[in-house]
């Protein structure tokens, strides 16, 4: 389906473009709809339309996408032209009861007017994104830059009050007054705001959040190829098929592309399939538990620099913290705790299978982690109480309760693994501290 308008000299002015698979996608899951908009030099803008609650789980991130559309100009008008040319294409946008937009979108009122029955909200993912930028553009201390962004990310991965609230405090606390309002940290205390963000797990708003990157950032680079109107949409409908293969190669951006790599593939592309590939493998392959594991792990390896040193029979792998050893034999064994204790693959072994474009194989893990395993089902019972505790909410007493048994274990560690003379001066600083903190003359039991 393809609406348009001509301009004065008869070439293309605007354009709504939808395939019968992106009908499809929004008539199964109309409730929630969210809107971004890409801007590129010229002046023009993209209007990217996506399903914001479930979705297909066939087809990626790319399947959330449900209707492109490049408007004549960004005037009311324009856009009240746009969104009707989707509700003519879209008869279940009756059932549309969200619309989910970017803080800065254009004539909002516009959008209300199209959609009388659905809610006007905010959109996590663009609050997000704005909020990372801004903090990063306020050139804080590294550690504190560094503090609020882990904190952000909490945030959006675990949307609680806590969090939220947690958030919030470390704004105010770290950034001046005059810079504040520019952040709007209010948002972050506003419940309607993060109320539909707030029903997803961990792992869910992790799928969502990069589903939308993936997409927005895929669909924007080829807007802003600077192809005129015909092409641009080609090109981009091009992409929703096939997003490794989106590039006319007559044109001139698919021509650069191939002047940076002559077999057609930019590093930084072959790099995001490589990434995605062994984000599937790990789906494919592992239990549920154990994917939320690796997958945690692997999100390091994507953020961080990874330094590779390589042995005759091992390689060295450090992703911004101590060195560890992964045995190149197999790639199923690291000197990092997370792999001695869960037996799974760690950041260091994710980073080897980056850096080598390879992806996870069976015998890679032991088999209580795979799909299909007949081990016993005292495992199973375990690994379903690891999914449980990973998708649970936070919880402050077991929170305390968990800090208090791993600094019960790390002290006992440290005084039996000691020569006697460092034990009888750890012991002392023990008691005393135990003393005047329990209260004094009270002897307690350590």
């Amino acid at each position: 389906l393809v609406a348009y308008e001509l301009g004065e000299s008869g070439s293309m002015a605007s354009v709504s473009f939808q395939s019968a698979a992106m009908g499809g996608v929004f008539a199964c899951f109309p409730r929630v709809l969210l809107v971004h908009r890409a801007g590129e030099p010229a002046g023009r803008a993209l209007y990217i339309f996506l399903v914001a609650g479930p979705a297909p789980a066939q087809g990626g991130g790319m399947a959330r996408v449900v209707h492109l559309a490049i408007p004549r100009g960004e005037s009311a008008g324009s856009l009240a032209r746009m969104y009707g040319a989707f509700r003519a294409f879209n008869p279940a946008c009756a059932q549309t009861q969200l619309l989910l937009v970017d803080p800065d979108l254009p004539q909002r009122p516009a959008l209300a007017q199209a959609f009388p029955a659905a809610e006007v909200q905010l959109s996590i993912f663009h609050l997000c994104k704005r909020l990372q930028v801004q903090i990063q553009q306020l050139t804080l201390e590294g550690r504190a830059e560094r503090l609020i962004l882990a904190t952000l990310s909490d945030t959006m991965y675990a949307a609680t009050k806590s969090n939220r609230r947690k958030m919030h405090a470390l704004l105010r606390d770290l950034v001046t007054p005059d810079l504040l309002p520019r952040l709007h940290i209010d948002w972050l205390l506003d419940d309607e705001i993060w109320a539909t963000h707030r029903e997803r797990t961990w792992g869910e708003s992790i799928y969502y959040l990069r589903d939308l990157e993936m997409v927005t950032q895929g669909l924007s680079e080829v807007f802003s190829a600077g192809l005129s109107l015909e092409s641009c949409i080609t090109s981009l409908a091009q992409h929703y098929q096939d997003p490794q293969f989106s590039l006319d190669p007559s044109s001139p951006a698919a021509k650069l592309e191939a002047t940076e790599n002559a077999e057609g593939d930019s590093n930084e592309e072959i790099n995001r399939r490589t990434e995605e590939c062994i984000k599937q493998s790990l789906r494919d392959i592992c239990t549920e538990p154990a994917a939320w594991l690796c997958l945690s792990e692997f999100a390091v390896v994507e953020k961080s620099v990874q330094l590779i040193g390589t042995g005759e029979d091992a390689l060295t792998i450090q992703v911004l913290e101590d060195a560890y050893t992964v045995d190149l034999k197999g790639l199923s064994s690291c000197t990092c705790h997370f792999n001695q204790v869960f037996q799974l693959p760690c950041r260091h072994i994710l980073a080897v299978l980056n850096s080598d474009r390879k992806t996870l194989q069976p015998e890679m893990l032991s088999r209580q982690w795979q799909k299909g395993s007949d081990a016993h089902q005292a495992e199973r019972d375990s690994a379903d109480g690891l999914l449980e505790i990973l998708k649970s909410s936070w919880d402050e007493s077991l929170d305390k309760s968990l800090l208090v048994s791993f600094l019960t274990e790390e002290i006992s560690q440290l005084l039996t693994h000691c020569s006697r003379e460092e034990f009888e001066c750890r012991y002392r600083t023990l008691r005393e501290l135990a003393d005047s903190w329990i209260g004094p003359y009270i002897k307690v039991k350590l």
